[in-house]
C-alpha cells in the first residue's frame, strides 16, 4: 500500500474516532448512557483522534516531513524492531496473566481470575487466526 493511501486511511480512521467520542460525550451527557466512564471514553477518542488528525495533516502538509515519515515507516531497521517489541510484548502479557490467573485463584478471587483467563484465551484464539492467515499468505 502507498503512504499516502496509508496516511488517509489514519486520517479517516482517526475522524471515526472523532464522532465516536462525540456520540459517547453527547449520550451521556444528555442521559441516554448512565455510565460516567463512558465521557471519558469519549473525551479520550475525541481526543486521540484530533492528535491524529492535526498529526496527519502536518505531515501531508511538509513534503519533507512526508518523506522522512514514509522512509521511517518502510525502513527495515524499524520494522524488525516493532515486529519484535509486538512479539516481546505478546509473550510479557501472556506469562504476566498467567501469572495473575494463578495468584488470583490462591487468594480466591475467581470472578477475577476468569476475566483474565477469558480476555488470554481470546488474545490466543486471535493470535492463532492470524498466524494461519498468515502462514497462508507467504
Amino acid at each position: 500500500m502507498k503512504f499516502k493511501n496509508k496516511l488517509k486511511m489514519r486520517l479517516g480512521i482517526a475522524i471515526v474516532y472523532v464522532i465516536i467520542g462525540v456520540l459517547l460525550v453527547v449520550l451521556t451527557s444528555i442521559g441516554i448512557i448512565k455510565n460516567e466512564a463512558m465521557l471519558v471514553f469519549g473525551t479520550a477518542f475525541g481526543t486521540c483522534g484530533l492528535v491524529m488528525i492535526v498529526k496527519n495533516i502536518r505531515i501531508f502538509k511538509s513534503t519533507e516531513n512526508f518523506i522522512e515519515k514514509e522512509i521511517a515507516e518502510k525502513d527495515e531497521r524499524n520494522i524488525m524492531i516493532w515486529t519484535k517489541a509486538r512479539s516481546l510484548t505478546f509473550s510479557v502479557y501472556a506469562v504476566i496473566a498467567g501469572i495473575a490467573i494463578i495468584v488470583l485463584y490462591t487468594v480466591n478471587m475467581e470472578y477475577a481470575a476468569q476475566v483474565i483467563a477469558y480476555n488470554l484465551c481470546g488474545v490466543l484464539v486471535i493470535y492463532w487466526i492470524c498466524y494461519f492467515i498468515i502462514r497462508n499468505k507467504y
